[in-house]
């Protein structure tokens, strides 16, 4: 037996006195086992690491490692705790960063757990292990074997595939297993739209035909349809590090922080949006900016269906469509998506927080050449970088990928521009040209608001390629947290193992289709046949469209940037709504959002409004 784990006993039943004296014998010797599986753990840590800097920016010396032993009674954590600190040292040889498990508040990259038996991996430091793992990091597990033991005996429950992806083991010997599992970089949330058959296995014609139009992600064998998403939407889902999640702080004397994503990244989020039509960054904003959005948009919204339920002359009940005397319209501050589900553009409590955010942002980003009037979008320039601190709206890194989205460059065309000398322009240069930036606005969904429609937001510009560069976009991030203890909100329903989110939850969310920006891809799915007879294309073109939708899963700091060709829909939000009495928005979804255009584009949907209710919303003041 090994001398570190000489608490676990021995590994024959022997018990004469040459078998304690060989035993005697092994608690002198060095744990050469338990040295070599260190060892090969921390070069794969390293090596793993160390592929990620050119696709990533991130250095191997800016990593992040937890290191802990979970094993249980006095003896057996003092024998694990030096192991623990075997492996330390050679994580820190390796010039990567070690943090304690007992850690509670340290993000890490990855994490090695030294445990005794399976079954301590439900203990709490190996919980909290798991929660502090950032989305798509990697656990390694040295496994002390058990007598008589096999590799099927282990049990790895902890990780359900909803969060994790598959496990592997990376070795075996006769006295350790190492493990290895990943967490997966983005969550889908499969309680939504159950008229979907995401169990089943994929068929070989509707592989086919994917790969045929979406051949840049490949159906795997015997792959079912929600395993393809979960991959899908890791593949589309850029990830940020410890590190960048800690480069700059709100304000100077506040412990929070957001995060800023290196050159390198913000590059490859740029690129998965081009060619995928959407992007996801988990983490972010700070929910400390978001969360205050979410609540006054609440705010607002509460006004909103109490003024229009007692409106004198027409009279709307936004909550209970169907025994309102008049239909909802839109309105300037308002527009109605369908019944239950409200685009709120402004009110009292937003306008108040915007004007607030917006001239703390000017001042910081003083000689940047901003100007925010009201509502109105601003116009964003190449010189424009953007603050941490004011307000997500003018997230420095949100404006860097908007740049790229909206100027692609060749580096051997760009220079034959020369029509970019007119109106003062500095001629061809290569600088991302002005777009506009919307300002924050948010959709709201209520309790019992159907599936969309599928749509696209805008058509496209022209119909003689595949797709333009993106001419308008949308920036969606949750203005709410999603709640583990939901004692005192029991209208939702949000599924969480051992502390960790699955992505499931009653309050729906955003459904996107992977790839739908282009115009074949749409018009596989949705197009019918020219001569009429689309019986057997109907039945594929579903199949097809239930492969490529994405239901992701957004918590707070979260956000998803796509095109507005993007074929997309806003899921149910089958929560029970206040069922105490104490909460009018209880199971209320406030989605907050940014338009973002070309500064040349003119969006009718905006600006082209029937009616306009004041911002007290006390009447409807007069029509177009």
């Amino acid at each position: 037996m090994d001398a570190a784990w000489v608490a676990f006993g021995s590994d024959s039943d022997d018990s004469d006195d040459d078998s304690t004296a060989d035993k005697n014998e092994q608690a002198q010797q060095p744990n050469v086992l338990f040295e070599s599986n260190a060892a090969a753990v921390t070069v794969a840590i390293t090596q793993y690491f160390a592929s990620l800097t050119k696709t990533t920016g991130v250095g191997l010396g800016e990593r992040v490692v937890a290191v802990t032993s979970v094993v249980y009674g006095d003896e057996c954590g003092e024998e694990a705790g030096e192991l623990k600190t075997m492996m330390t040292e050679w994580v820190i040889r390796r010039g990567m960063k070690v943090v304690a498990g007992h850690d509670v508040s340290s993000a890490c990259d990855a994490a090695v757990l030294i445990v005794g038996d399976t079954k301590d991996l439900q203990s709490d430091s190996s919980l909290n292990i798991r929660r502090r793992l950032v989305p798509g990091g990697i656990v390694w597990m040295i496994i002390k074997r058990q007598e008589n033991e096999s590799d099927n005996n282990n049990s790895f429950d902890c990780f359900p595939g909803s969060i994790w992806e598959e496990i592997s083991c990376v070795s075996t010997s006769s006295s350790y297993s190492v493990h290895k599992i990943q967490k997966r970089a983005c969550l889908v949330n499969a309680m939504s739209c159950p008229w979907m058959d995401k169990k089943s296995i994929i068929g070989k014609e509707v592989a086919l035909a994917a790969e045929k139009k979406c051949g840049n992600f490949k159906v795997a064998e015997n792959e079912s349809y929600l395993q393809f998403e979960l991959r899908a939407a890791s593949q589309v889902t850029i990830v940020p590090s410890v590190a960048e999640r800690t480069r700059a702080k709100i304000t100077s004397t506040d412990e929070a922080y957001t995060t800023i994503l290196t050159d390198t990244n913000i590059k490859h989020a740029i690129e998965k949006f081009r060619v995928h039509g959407l992007v996801i960054i988990k983490g972010l904003l700070p929910p400390e900016q978001t969360i205050p959005w979410g609540n006054v948009v609440l705010e607002d919204f509460t006004s909103a269906v109490e003024a229009l339920k007692n409106h004198q002359s027409r009279p709307v009940d936004l909550l209970n469509p169907d025994k309102g005397q008049f239909e909802p319209l839109s309105y300037k501050e308002m527009a109605m998506r369908e019944d239950l589900r409200v685009d709120l553009r402004s009110g009292p409590s937003m306008e108040k927080l915007r004007s607030q955010e917006n001239n703390l942002a000017s001042e910081a980003m003083a000689g940047n050449n901003v100007i925010d009037v009201g509502s109105q979008p601003t116009i964003i320039t190449a010189d424009t970088m953007g603050t941490a601190g004011s307000s997500w709206r003018y997230h420095p890194s949100i404006l860097a990928i908007l740049k790229g989205l909206f100027n692609p460059r060749d580096d051997s065309l760009y220079k034959g521009n020369f029509g970019r000398w007119n109106f003062g322009g500095n001629g061809p240069d290569g600088s991302p040209q002005p777009f506009r930036l919307g300002q924050i606005g948010s959709v709201v969904s209520c309790p019992g608001s159907g599936d969309q429609a599928i749509h696209a937001d805008t058509p496209h510009l022209f119909e003689h390629t595949d797709c333009h560069p993106c001419h308008y976009c949308n920036v969606f991030t949750p203005g709410y947290k999603v709640a583990n203890d939901q004692t005192d909100n029991p209208s939702v329903q949000n599924e969480f193992v051992d502390g960790l989110w699955t992505g499931s939850s009653t309050m729906g969310g955003t459904a996107l289709v992977y790839d739908s920006h282009r115009l074949s891809v749409s018009a596989m799915l949705l197009a019918e046949s020219d001569d009429g007879n689309d019986n057997d294309n109907a039945s594929l073109r579903r199949q097809l469209l239930e492969l490529l939708t994405l239901r992701p899963a957004l918590d707070a700091g979260d956000i998803v940037v796509f095109d507005n060709r993007t074929l997309h829909y806003g899921i149910a939000n089958i929560s029970k709504g206040d069922t105490t009495g104490k909460d009018s928005n209880a199971g209320r979804r406030p989605m907050l959002y940014l338009n973002v255009t070309q500064s040349w584009f003119h969006d009718p949907k905006v600006s082209n409004l029937l009616l306009v209710i004041d911002c007290a919303y006390h009447r409807i003041i007069r029509q177009f």
